[in-house]
C-alpha cells in the first residue's frame, strides 16, 4: 500500500483518539526515510505532528516511542501524546508535539563560519549529554543483544564488511579493515556500559530557532536509537561535521569532551561508519557517488 494510501486513514485515527485535530498545512522541507510526518493542530490550538509508518510496522516506530521518551529526560525532544497502527496494519503513527525551529541542513548555507561553529559546539555538548542516559544491554533499543561492547563491535564488523564488498568495495581493504578492528578489542572492551545513542545526530536532525541569531532549540527522529558505545554515536557526527565543516571537528570533540582514553574508540567507530557510508553511497547512488566513493575508500585507507 502507498503512502498516499494510507495518509488519510492514519489521520482519521489520530482524530477518533484526539478529536478536532486536522492537518494545519505545515511540511517539513524534507521528509524522513523511514517516516512522513504531516502537520497538525488541535482544539486547543496546540501545534503538532503525526509521523507516518507505511507498510507493516516495523521496529522503528516503538524505537522512536522508546528513544523519544528516554531522551526526554535530557534534552528537547518531541513529546510523544499518542501512538498507534491502523487496524489492518497498513500504517503505524505516532502523534507528537512540533519543536519550534528550521532544520541546521536547511539554512546551513546562510549561516557564517563563527556561528557554524558556535552551533557544533552546542550540538556536542547536547550529545554528551544524551550519552548520560545509561542501559543495561548494547544493542537494539528494544532488544540489546549483546552484553559486552566487544560483541556489538564484532556484529557491526560481521554485518558492514560484505555489505560494503558486495557494494563494489575492495576485498583486501576489508581484510585490513577487519584486522584493525582486531586490533582495537582492548579499547573497545574499556566500555563497560552503553549509553543512549541517537545513531544519526546530524544536522538534519537538529533544529535552529530561525532569525539572526540562531541556536540549537531541539533534536527529532530517533527512529534508530541504539544502545551503543557514545564513542560510536560521537563518530558519526564526526563523520557528517568532517564532511561539511572540517574544521569544526576539533571545537566538536572539544565540546564533547573526548579523553584520551576515548579516543582509540573513537577512531574505530570513524573507520566503521566510513565504510557503512561508502556502502550506502555506492548502493543508493546519489549525484557524485563515484567521486564520493572512492574519496571515503581513500579515508578508510588512510587510518589502517
Amino acid at each position: 500500500m502507498s503512502l498516499a494510501d494510507v495518509v488519510a486513514p492514519v489521520l482519521a485515527a489520530v482524530r477518533d483518539r484526539r478529536p478536532g485535530t486536522a492537518p494545519d498545512g505545515w511540511r517539513p522541507v524534507v521528509q524522513g526515510a523511514a517516516g512522513h510526518v504531516v502537520g497538525v493542530r488541535d482544539l486547543r490550538g496546540n501545534d503538532l505532528v503525526v509521523k507516518i509508518y507505511p507498510g507493516a510496522p516495523d521496529t522503528r516506530l516503538a524505537t522512536e516511542v522508546l528513544g523519544l521518551r528516554l531522551a526526554a529526560e535530557v534534552l528537547p525532544v518531541p513529546r510523544v501524546l499518542l501512538h498507534g497502527e491502523l487496524a489492518d496494519r497498513s500504517a503505524g503513527y505516532v502523534l507528537m508535539t512540533r519543536l519550534p525551529g528550521v532544520r541546521w541542513a536547511d539554512v546551513r548555507s546562510v549561516i557564517d563560519p563563527a556561528t557554524g561553529t558556535a552551533l557544533t559546539q552546542a550540538a556536542g555538548r547536547l550529545l554528551r549529554r544524551l550519552h548520560s542516559v545509561r542501559g543495561a544491554r548494547f544493542g537494539d533499543l528494544l532488544r540489546p543483544s549483546h552484553d559486552t561492547a566487544w560483541g556489538r563491535v564484532t556484529a557491526l564488523r560481521d554485518t558492514l564488511l560484505p555489505a560494503y564488498v558486495g557494494a563494489g568495495g575492495s576485498s583486501l581493504l576489508a581484510g585490513r579493515v577487519a584486522r584493525f578492528v582486531e586490533t582495537r578489542r582492548p579499547a573497545a572492551e574499556s566500555c563497560s556500559e552503553p549509553a543512549l545513542c541517537h545513531d544519526d545526530f546530524i544536522s538534519g536532525n537538529l533544529l535552529l530557532r530561525e532569525g539572526p541569531d540562531p541556536a540549537l532549540t531541539g533534536v527529532v527522529d530517533l527512529e534508530g536509537a541504539t544502545w551503543d558505545d557514545p564513542m560510536s554515536d560521537l563518530a558519526q557526527t564526526q563523520v557528517h561535521v568532517a564532511f561539511h565543516a572540517p574544521a569544526d571537528v576539533t571545537p566538536l570533540l572539544e565540546a564533547y569532551g573526548v579523553s584520551a582514553a576515548q579516543r582509540p574508540r573513537l577512531d574505530l567507530f570513524t573507520l566503521l561508519h566510513r565504510v557503512r557510508e561508502r556502502t550506502w553511497v555506492a548502493t543508493d547512488r546519489p549525484a557524485g557517488w563515484e567521486r564520493s566513493a572512492a574519496r571515503l575508500d581513500a579515508l578508510i585507507a588512510a587510518a589502517l
